[in-house]
């Protein structure tokens, strides 16, 4: 049997690297995307490290997703030496927690450009071919706060919104083409992004993220290898994750009036 070919935008740190790696000890060829050349580098080494077998194939491949120029040469490279994906994962994302009226217009549209609109060019970018085979799993790396909007994530949350939005409705596009859909939710996980992210974050964001728990991106991971493999749409890593999801979908004004209560405890303490 033939290995399968895993391609993974953002594969070169945090949930892409750790999703690489799984696969990479599955015996998977990986095509990995992201900016940082020496990120990709490192990241190609380490799914070296622990291939099953010295015939995979592991490529790194340095592309700005959101810019449809660059991607569209790299795909094209791609296209030449690997297969199809079997399975496609959209993990390149960006992150801020910015009061929505300090927050500036390039800061909100390179949040959108990158977490939507390059998850959407990447996808478009390999569909086709998986369409054309009659099988395949896409998965798209939202976030909890896709589904639970979130202070000081205006932006990011309606990015991950978006995307969940984007993944519903292609699942029901490409129903009957033997492709699956699934969109993976996490709550904050311990990754680079996240900890980057810690310099500058709102006290309310942070103090929210604290109430919910930080997940390793090992759980999230082995999340993520199920759901995709069982072609399950929304995938939510962590106990407390899916007791949030779920009070939110059927408390909606209790799971609101707790977010803000917990908004006012935090912005108290700030003062």
């Amino acid at each position: 049997m033939p290995s399968q070919t895993v391609v993974i935008s953002g594969g070169s740190s945090g949930i892409g690297l750790d999703l690489a790696k799984a696969y990479a000890k599955q015996g998977a060829n990986l095509v990995l995307l992201a900016r940082n050349p020496q990120r990709l580098e490192d990241a190609v080494k380490e799914c070296q490290k622990i291939a099953v077998t010295t015939s995979q194939k592991i490529q790194a491949y340095s592309v700005d997703v959101a810019n449809q120029q660059q991607l569209d040469a790299c795909v094209a490279k791609i296209k030449e030496k690997a297969s199809a994906p079997d399975i496609l994962i959209l993990s390149a994302g960006i992150v801020a927690s910015e009061h929505f009226l300090e927050q500036s217009d390039q800061g909100f549209d390179d949040i959108y450009q990158i977490n939507v609109l390059g998850s959407r060019a990447v996808a478009r970018a390999f569909l086709p071919d998986m369409v054309a085979r009659g099988s395949g799993q896409l998965c798209f790396v939202g976030s909890l706060g896709g589904l639970i909007s979130t202070y000081g994530y205006s932006a990011y949350s309606a990015s991950k919104f978006a995307v969940v939005g984007m993944a519903g409705a292609l699942r029901q596009e490409l129903h009957a083409s033997g492709v699956g859909v699934s969109v993976l939710c996490p709550p904050e996980v311990d990754t680079p992004m996240v900890a980057n992210e810690s310099h500058n974050i709102l006290p309310q964001t942070r103090f929210i993220k604290d109430v919910g728990g930080t997940l390793k991106v090992e759980a999230v991971t082995r999340s993520a290898l199920k759901g995709i493999h069982n072609n399950k749409f929304m995938i939510v890593p962590g106990v407390m994750a899916k007791f949030t999801y779920w009070q939110a979908r059927c408390f909606p004004k209790t799971s609101a009036w707790v977010m803000q209560q917990l908004v006012q405890y935090a912005s108290k303490k700030a003062a």
